[in-house]
Formats: C-alpha cells, structure tokens, sequence
C-alpha cells in the first residue's frame, strides 16, 4: 500500500496535499449529521478532484482493484440494486440504496491512506464537535434544547449520535493503551469526552455496542500485545475510581441530573423486556403496539416472517417496509371504522440482520457479512497499531450496534462502515512491487 501511494504521491506533488486536506474535511464532517448536505457537498468535491487526478495517479490504484476484498465491500450493494426488480416497495429500496454512496470512500481516500491516522483524527474531531453541539442542549445555550424525549440528540437521531461516539470511544481507547505520554492522555481525555456524549444520547443499543466491542478490545490487547498489559491495568485501575467519583459526584451535588436518566432509560428496557411478550400475545387487531421493547420484538418476528416467505433471494430492497406497513400492530387503533388513512412510511425492522435478510435473503446476508469478517480479521493482525486495531473494535462497535437498529440504511452509518473498510483494505499484507508496475 505504502509503495502504491507513494508512486501517486510523486508522480501529483501538487495535487497530493490538496486531496488529503479534501479528505480529511469529509472526515470532519461525516459524523456531522446536523448539518446533512456538508456530507454531500465535500463528497462531490473530493470525487471531482479524484477523477481530474487520475490520468497521473491511476497506478495507484492497482492494488485496491486487484484486492477480493474490494469485490466483496461492492457485491451487497450491487445486489441490493437488483432486488429492486422485484420489490413491492421500489421508492423505499430506491431510498435504501442511495445510502451506499458512500461506498466511494476506500477508492477516494486511497491516494493518501498513508495519512489515515490524520484521516481518523478529523473524524474523531467531528464526534468531539457533536459532544459541543449536545453540550450546548444541555445546559441551553444558543436557543438549543433537549429532544422531545429529554434527550441530547447532537441534532440527528440519537440512536446514529450514539454509534458516532461509540466508536469514537473505541478508537480513543485503543490509543490510551497503546502510547504513552501526552497522546495517551490526549486520548484519555478525548474517551472521557466521548463517554459523556455517548450517555447524553440515551441510546441504548451504542451503550450496549460498546460495553461489548471495549471488552473485546481489552481482551484483544491484553492476550495479543503484551507490551500494553501494564498500560491497561493501570488504566483499569484509574477508570473504575474515576467512574466512581464521577457518579458519586452526580448523585450528591448535582442530584442524579447524569445518572437518573441513564438508570430510567436501562430500567424502562428491562421492564419492557419482560412485560413486552405477554403483552405482544395478547394484543387484538383493535390495539396498537405498547412500548418501543414491545414494536421491535413484534417487527423483528414480522421480519422474520418474511425472510421465510422468500429466504435466497428477499423480498427485494425496501421490501420490508411495505409489509410492516400492512401490520395492523403498527396502524391506529380503529382507524378503518373511522376512515383514517395513514400516509405509508418507510418503516424497518430495528435490525440490520434481520432487514438484510428479509430484503435480500441469504444471498445478501452472505454479501453483507462476509467482507465485515474479512475486515476484521485483517485488522486484527494489526493489534500492535493503535489506529488499525481502533478500526477493527470500531467495526465491532458497528456490528453490535445493528443488531438494535438498521444501519445500512443511514449513509452516515454506511460512511463510518466504509472508513473502516478502507483501513482494512490498507492493511491487507504486503503488496508485490509488481502491482505497480501493471
């Protein structure tokens, strides 16, 4: 990869630092979902700048193409695409699709991938800049304010705000255990700003992402880079008092204002967890669904459903929704004897999985998770680089977290999905010179 970039390095020196400084804005303000067409405007402009380099950098690109990976990263989109032929809901799979854009990511980053770790630093700038933003509605300034839900939602969903940071965290956390000195506590301090905003969201399903892909981590590290044991101890130790204080900090000065939220949001998600079934068993066509537990455990059985009415090839790309809008749990409760009519919405199951294969059966659940384990495992042979192995539990964070929510859908999702395939494509074992020269 080093030798591939380098050749496009020198053979455009002066386009060279103009692309990374393009790819790093797209980095900054891919997690910057409030302000939506900065996404889409700076994608333009690094594609634009792309293809008027190409006719002196297209060498570059040899390895990329000739990487399985590559094929792999592209395949489920491209399916996607053709399930559109048999959609019941070709708008909604049309809309779903449009969302893998970013799928130019890895090709548009590769000319300066030896800059990744400055390609991660703006993103991870532009998390910190949604913890401002959250901040801000917190304590109201600007004339911001909480969702209707008393949630700080960074001005996106909160769910997506929640992912952002959530892997964000992980990344910073795989710096504090592998530097010392002042960048292992710069990324200590930026873990403890993310952790902030990641609890201000109030998403469940990123808390839970990240519980599990930071544990892994640990884990990770400790059995497979031993020169970082001492360093995870040690910040074992000074994080389970700093958790500690801070919380009982909140509790008696601040009066829970932190810590109640966060007990009411995991206490309303165990409750419903256990009163949801018996109460999804017993609802009649004249009742709607009762808790947000209670309509994904009825839209996960509906997904289901549908993936067995057409397991290999789905029900076609946004297939789903029109079934889940035919749900009499999801319609208002007497809505035919009155005469409503409810305008059709784009409704998902809250769950990437279970959508992927209802909407395009197992072929495309094979498509979409064979290149994340295809990732993973690169990454992972590169435990001992802080910026790699960040990648690798960041793209652990993201798989955990689509089991509560449907992120091929989100293309900030699939954008975050895409930074890590890039690194993983980068990561891929030596090249030959003879890549070069074809």
């Amino acid at each position: 990869m080093r030798e591939a970039v380098a050749h496009a390095r020198t053979r455009d020196q002066f386009g060279h630092p103009i692309h990374l400084a393009l790819a790093m804005a797209y980095a900054f303000v891919l997690p910057l979902d409030m302000v939506p067409p900065a996404k889409d405007f700076v994608l333009a402009g690094l594609l634009i700048f792309t293809i008027l380099r190409l006719p002196k950098i297209f060498r570059c690109y040899g390895p990329i193409w000739r990487d399985p990976l590559t094929w792999w990263i592209v395949a489920w989109p491209i399916w996607m695409a053709i399930s559109l032929s048999w959609t019941p809901s070709l708008e909604f799979g049309a809309e779903e699709l449009r969302a893998w854009r970013m799928v130019l990511i890895p090709s548009l980053f590769w000319p300066v991938m030896q800059h990744y770790r400055l390609l991660i630093g703006a993103f991870l700038a532009g998390c910190i800049t949604i913890v401002l933003y959250q901040l801000g509605q917190f304590m109201s300034l600007f004339e911001l304010g909480l969702d209707i839900q008393g949630r700080a939602d960074a001005g996106m969903h909160p769910i997506l705000a929640g992912s952002l940071l959530s892997a964000a965290s992980i990344w910073f956390l795989s710096g504090i255990y592998h530097w010392r000195g002042k960048r292992s506590a710069a990324a200590a301090a930026g873990l403890i700003i993310t952790i902030v905003g990641l609890v201000l969201t109030g998403s469940r399903g990123p808390w839970i992402s990240l519980t599990i892909s930071a544990t892994l981590l640990t884990l990770g590290v400790i059995l497979l880079w031993p020169p970082s044991r001492k360093c995870i101890g040690v910040f074992s130790g000074l994080g389970t008092l700093a958790i500690a204080g801070v919380i009982m900090l909140d509790v008696f000065a601040l009066s829970g204002r932190f810590t109640n939220p966060v007990l009411e949001r995991v206490d309303t998600a165990l409750a419903e967890y256990q009163t949801s079934p018996d109460e999804n068993s017993s609802l009649t066509n004249s009742e709607w669904y009762r808790s947000s537990v209670g309509y994904r455990l009825l839209a996960w059985e509906a997904a289901r459903s549908v993936f067995e009415q057409h397991p290999i090839i789905g029900s076609g790309g946004g297939g789903i929704a029109a079934y889940l809008d035919e749900a009499w749990w999801l319609n208002e409760p007497g809505k035919d004897e009155a005469g409503i009519t409810i305008r059709k919405q784009h409704l998902n199951p809250h769950s990437m999985y279970l959508q992927v294969l209802a909407s395009t059966g197992i072929i495309g659940f094979i498509l979409m998770v064979t290149p994340m384990i295809m990732s993973f495992i690169r990454l992972a042979r590169r435990i001992g680089e802080p910026i790699y192995c960040g990648a690798g539990f960041a793209l652990v964070s993201w798989a955990v977290g689509a089991t509560f929510d449907s992120y091929q859908m989100v293309g900030t999702q699939v954008g975050l999905l895409m930074l890590v395939y890039a690194a993983s494509l980068a990561a891929r074992p030596k090249y030959g010179a003879k890549e070069l020269k074809s």
